[in-house]
């Protein structure tokens, strides 16, 4: 049974409807009877097995909310427009539970829990061939630990335009990438938290890949203002590779080490091109980022950065841009300043410094990686032209800002 209301401007306008539904049968009923005017779903607790559809639909707004302790299994929003889903959890139940927006465009996820936990299975979040998608103040975690198969979190494929991942956490999954895939016009990461992609032993094959952003081709990624925490077997905690281009990475905080795992270290934060491809990401802007991360891989490469040695046989302003950054490790600036179009401004904490305008030696930061008062190698020492309006706390910074992803105030 349908409960139908209209309440006068419940969805800010005259008229608007509202639907409480308990079922699947009762979801598909709801979503014919709002095609074409509007208004929300209410999705009354229960545990919706199979495949909930969102097909084809006019632009006026449709909201699916959840109440607390909802769980749909799949949720396919197939060539549709302008539907926001919010306060519900994907999760398997029989078979792998998704979330997939197919050719749509104009959708927004807002407070979902993405999660596998407790089940031999995988929970995703699907993207093929959308537009202008938001996903925000959701949380992924143990997005496959026990599956056979690869598990990501958010999968991206080629096609998908427009994508804002903003102020999300991905966390504690084992043998997992929380991002994964191919883009094809404009993905922003701003704001999101990764972190603890946890060691997995199943198996070397399915437990060699855990890169908390791994990302192959696509044009104009903005990554800003994010945490990337600790990995152990994959290629870095942000991997481009193929055909990136356009890329701006900014004030983001990489951190090597977590309490919560002792003696786990991520090895590597970014990574650009592989020795294996000889197309590699073109104008990419490595600016103002905390990297704490720095460890020997098991190749034998130490460093916070690798970059492909392809960019030697490139042209200068198509290679990758190292300004104001604080780099925790730097063992081989062969692979770092070297093929860099330009390297200024950076701190190295360990290692060897790249040559010109860099420094190396301690930044006394204190232990979120914020800047101190005795941080005299930061302070007012970046390179203004090159360097980001606003720090990753939001705050402008000032006209000598300073190197890192953090602008330095006096308590």
């Amino acid at each position: 049974m349908l409960f139908l209301a209209l309440p006068l401007g419940a969805e800010g306008r005259p008229g608007a409807a509202s639907i409480h539904v308990r079922n699947n049968a009762q979801f598909e009923a709801a979503v014919a009877k709002l095609r074409y005017r509007g208004g929300t779903i209410h999705l009354r607790r229960h545990v919706y097995r199979g495949e909930l559809v969102v097909p084809s639909r006019s632009k006026r707004p449709l909201r699916i909310v959840g109440e607390r302790g909802v769980i749909v299994e799949s949720l396919l929003l197939d060539h549709t427009q302008h539907v926001t889903v919010k306060r519900v959890t994907i999760k398997p139940v029989t078979e792998d539970g998704w979330l997939k927006i197919y050719r749509s465009r104009h959708i927004e996820l807002n407070d979902v829990l993405v999660t596998a936990e407790r089940t031999r299975l995988r929970a995703t979040v699907h993207i093929p061939n959308s537009s202008h998608v938001l996903i925000r103040n959701s949380e992924f975690r143990r997005c496959g630990d026990r599956s056979v198969l690869f598990s990501n979190c958010l999968h991206l494929q080629q096609r998908a335009r427009h994508i804002t991942v903003l102020n999300n956490w991905f966390h504690d999954c084992r043998g997992c990438d929380f991002i994964h895939g191919k883009f094809g016009y404009s993905l922003t990461l701003r704001g999101n938290r990764f972190e603890r992609a946890l060691p997995c032993r199943m198996n070397r094959h399915r437990c060699g890949h855990q890169d908390l952003v791994s990302l192959w081709s696509g044009s104009k990624l903005l990554v800003e203002d994010n945490s990337f925490g600790v990995y152990k077997n994959g290629a870095a905690q942000l991997y481009l590779i193929g055909a990136v281009d356009r890329v701006t990475i900014v004030n983001n905080v990489f951190k090597g080490t977590d309490r919560r795992v002792p003696g786990y270290h991520a090895r590597v934060a970014i990574i650009v091109g592989s020795k294996r491809l000889k197309r590699v990401p073109r104008r990419v802007r490595i600016v103002n980022n905390t990297i704490l991360t720095g460890a020997k891989r098991i190749d034998g490469y130490a460093g916070s950065i690798r970059m492909s040695g392809v960019y030697w046989r490139m042209a200068r302003q198509k290679r990758p841009l190292l300004a104001n950054n604080v780099l925790g490790l730097v063992e081989e600036p062969h692979y770092v300043c070297s093929v860099a179009r330009l390297a200024i401004s950076n701190v190295v904490l360990r290692g060897q410094r790249c040559n010109g305008i860099n420094r190396l030696g301690r930044a006394h930061l204190d232990a979120r990686g914020r800047p101190t008062a005795a941080s005299t190698l930061l302070i007012d020492q970046a390179n203004r032209r090159f360097g980001a309006r606003r720090d990753i706390a939001g705050q402008l910074r000032d006209e000598w800002p300073d190197i890192g992803a953090y602008e330095y105030r006096p308590r």
